[in-house]
């Protein structure tokens, strides 16, 4: 189900890899993009070419004010994009630096986050808004992990909310350790939310491991979203933590997919690369099942959804459907979805 969908924001990279007067260059949608940060602290995304003659941005230079291309010496202010300079050009040429710019995506900076809307609205007032976790406002992750996975980004996604999967795939001494032949029956219900669907708040009798630090009385809600989005909260008596994933398309067939981790319990400092390793290894155990999977010699068998424990990912192939066809149409979105609950053997 490759579709690739523009109108939405898309988790670029990490706050931190944005210092003032580097470039990072990222790829997005199969387009090429260059982030800065600016001398204020802004941050900045635009098409990594050199309007001139396609030069890429990334092998010129940047002071926190411009981009100088290393071809021809323009410059480019990094507030507007716009050509403030063309060394080459005499008194004699006529011509004003300013009509010619580089093609500027709305980026913004949230929790710890650098985001990208790949769209081609860049009227403010019109995006929609940037994607947030609930309860840490202007917090940065405590952890964070981004690995390329061999797959298109529909894929990857639904790996977020496959329950089938993880007794057989996240088995580890630490992380839901006891044979897939002890699988336990879950009841859940859910409801539709905006562009997607949202798991109901419920009580964890039977959590993993690590949830445990967050005390007793631990409670999760996890939302779904287009185009890729899955934001777990949960809520302990003594603790709270948010687990944000993000897939973000870097070609049809290959896709980033970010876990951002949130949490209160700053005591867990001395913890961080233990958890960090933890993070990395549910990840990579995710992108290993990514690369078996790989369709680039032949393509994916259609898809069969067999059960509720597969209920989910119908859903998310139907949400996007029907955002496809209301784009389409030109018509307002209408969620398919309906309240449910949905039992399956995790």
């Amino acid at each position: 189900m490759i579709n690739l969908l523009p109108e939405f924001w898309y988790l670029a990279t990490l706050s931190s890899a944005l210092t003032v007067g580097r470039a990072v260059p990222v790829t997005l949608l199969e387009q090429e993009l260059l982030l800065v940060r600016a001398g204020d602290g802004a941050v900045h995304a635009y098409a990594d070419r050199c309007p001139h003659r396609g030069m890429r941005l990334r092998h010129g230079t940047c002071d926190g004010e411009a981009l100088q291309c290393a071809y021809h010496g323009w410059r480019f202010r990094l507030d507007t994009g716009r050509c403030t300079s063309i060394p080459a050009l005499t008194e004699t040429d006529m011509i004003e630096p300013a009509s010619f710019g580089l093609r500027v995506f709305p980026c913004r900076e949230v929790q710890g986050n650098i985001w990208v809307f790949m769209g081609t609205q860049t009227d403010p007032s019109l995006l929609p808004s940037v994607p947030r976790v609930p309860g840490f406002d202007l917090a940065a992750p405590q952890i964070s992990a981004t690995m390329r996975f061999a797959c298109e980004a529909d894929v990857a996604t639904m790996g977020f909310f496959d329950p089938g999967h993880p007794a057989f795939v996240h088995t580890s001494r630490w992380w839901k350790h006891k044979p897939a032949t002890s699988l336990r029956p879950k009841e859940k219900t859910f409801e539709p939310d905006a562009l997607g669907f949202r798991m109901q708040r419920h009580h964890l009798r039977h959590g993993a491991n690590p949830y445990r630090l967050l005390g007793r009385n631990v409670h999760v809600d996890v939302t779904i979203q287009l185009p890729g989005l899955r934001i777990e909260h949960i809520q302990g008596d003594r603790h709270s933590a948010c687990v944000l994933a993000a897939t973000t398309p870097v070609t049809a067939t290959t896709t980033d997919v970010h876990y951002r981790l949130y949490w209160t319990m700053g005591w867990l400092a001395p913890l961080k690369p233990l958890a960090r390793w933890m993070t990395r290894e549910f990840l990579r155990q995710d992108q290993e099942i990514a690369d078996k999977l790989d369709a680039s010699d032949a393509p994916y068998p259609p898809a069969m959804f067999v059960g509720d424990a597969d209920a989910q990912i119908r859903w998310f192939v139907n949400v996007k459907k029907e955002y496809i066809a209301s784009r389409s149409e030109q018509r307002p979105f209408v969620n398919p979805l309906r309240d449910q609950v949905l039992r399956w053997r995790s």
